[in-house]
């Protein structure tokens, strides 16, 4: 999957060596997981605390709706 993403860079401009393209997409990776564990402890602290969801759920849950919309959406437009 990491191969056609970095393919699609290619096909829409952005000339890049794909092992520049790949440490990217690996970087990108990592990034997503600490944010998402950052926040969803967050989130899960501050229902312990006060017993109600505050804005970092809103932004966690936001943030996994488009990760697993955009994953949906090309894994079915590249096959995968």
């Amino acid at each position: 999957m990491l191969r056609r993403l970095a393919s699609l860079f290619g096909e829409v401009s952005f000339r890049t060596e794909e092992r520049a393209a790949l440490i990217g997409l690996y970087s990108a990776r990592v990034t997503w997981i600490f944010t998402t564990v950052v926040l969803f402890v967050w989130a899960v602290k501050d229902v312990i605390r006060t017993g109600h969801l505050e804005s970092q759920a809103t932004v966690f849950f936001a943030s996994q709706l488009v990760f697993w919309t955009a994953s949906l959406y090309y894994t079915k437009k590249f096959g995968g």
